[in-house]
């Protein structure tokens, strides 16, 4: 059973809302007053002692509402279902339903349908927590000029389990990428002393930075810049007019590339352990027929020391380029080759 709390100062469309909700198992909680709400939803363990809220929204400004709003969009209270009931389609309530997870906007004309939005916003909250356990892992540095900019979307991603560093400027991050461990990071294109473009760049070819996954972000929407954010190497170009949840998707998304890559060099260095260990000679070699890895059981069989670098080398060139007999064996009829 889902405890709801339905806020609405009509007594009529309150009774119509809490009668249809508990004929379908909801446990309700109603209160007339936004003043009520305010004082519920600020009391300790309010987001565990509801599962959703339903908000009906004046016809006019309240500013009691706008306080609530603002509650809502707070991280500590995301794990919240919120199903906004409106009595005219108010493009301001809109956007706010848009940029907080797991809320919906619904017509008092279609209060009907508010028993299956909150089914699939509940189910939403339960995939949502497995999402946010997922990203504890993620460090994410976000470079912005503009501090309002940087405060936002830090404190949107931190809601969303992510560790998030800022920078406020190409020299800056370069600074913090080069000293920290990041696995993302996400660029404005345009900033004083060097475009996120040339950020990109200098991040993908500095040794200690090379593995960052980067995407930048813009206010404005241009093929050129898209053009040159993925000519640079960013692998996702993001809008900072567009939802959070399209900001959070493509975030999820480089996360998921991120942690496949984290799995593999970790399989590789398992691997790696192993043949290290192992008293056989062995080695491997890619189509091209350079050495891949060689363990060090095959750099003393085969006479190299461990100062000797041997990664990229042909191995024909090396040790095969002749036969037990001294004999020549030509690339074109070497087996291995």
């Amino acid at each position: 059973m889902h405890p709801v709390l339905i806020i609405e100062t009509s007594a009529t469309l309150q009774h119509a809302a809490r009668r249809l909700l508990k004929s379908r198992g909801y446990a309700v909680v109603a209160v007339k007053t936004y003043e009520e709400a305010w004082q519920r939803l600020r009391a300790e363990g309010a987001v565990q002692q509801y599962a959703a809220v339903i908000l009906g929204h004046p016809l006019h400004s309240h500013p009691q509402v706008d306080q609530l709003l603002s509650l809502l969009r707070r991280p500590d209270y995301r794990e919240l279902a919120v199903l906004i009931f409106t009595h005219t389609n108010d493009p301001t309530v809109r956007d706010w339903t848009t940029r907080r997870a797991r809320t919906a906007l619904l017509s008092w004309d279609d209060y009907t349908d508010c028993v299956g939005c909150l089914t699939k916003l509940l189910a939403t909250a339960t995939v949502h927590e497995k999402t946010f356990s997922a990203t504890r892992d993620i460090h994410v540095l976000f470079v912005d000029d503009s501090r309002t900019v940087r405060a936002s979307f830090k404190k949107l991603m931190h809601g969303y389990g992510y560790h998030v560093e800022t920078a406020v400027s190409a020299v800056d991050a370069m600074e913090k990428a080069k000293n920290h461990t990041f696995d993302i990071a996400i660029l404005d294109y345009f900033m004083p002393g060097g475009n996120g473009d040339t950020l990109c760049r200098q991040l993908r070819e500095h040794p200690l930075t090379a593995d960052i996954t980067v995407a930048i972000i813009t206010g404005t929407y241009s093929d050129e810049v898209i053009r040159d954010s993925l000519e640079a190497g960013a692998v996702e170009c993001m809008f900072k007019n567009e939802a959070n949840e399209l900001f959070l998707a493509r975030l999820a998304a480089m996360s998921r590339s991120v942690r496949a890559r984290k799995t593999m060099e970790a399989e590789h260095q398992r691997l790696a352990g192993i043949l290290s260990s192992v008293g056989d000679g062995v080695y491997g070699v890619n189509r091209a027929g350079q050495i891949t890895f060689i363990n060090p059981a095959a750099r003393a069989i085969l006479g190299f020391t461990s100062e000797d670098n041997l990664i990229g080398s042909a191995a024909h060139k090396l040790f095969h380029y002749a036969n037990e007999d001294k004999t020549l064996n030509p690339p074109e009829t070497c087996l291995l080759q």
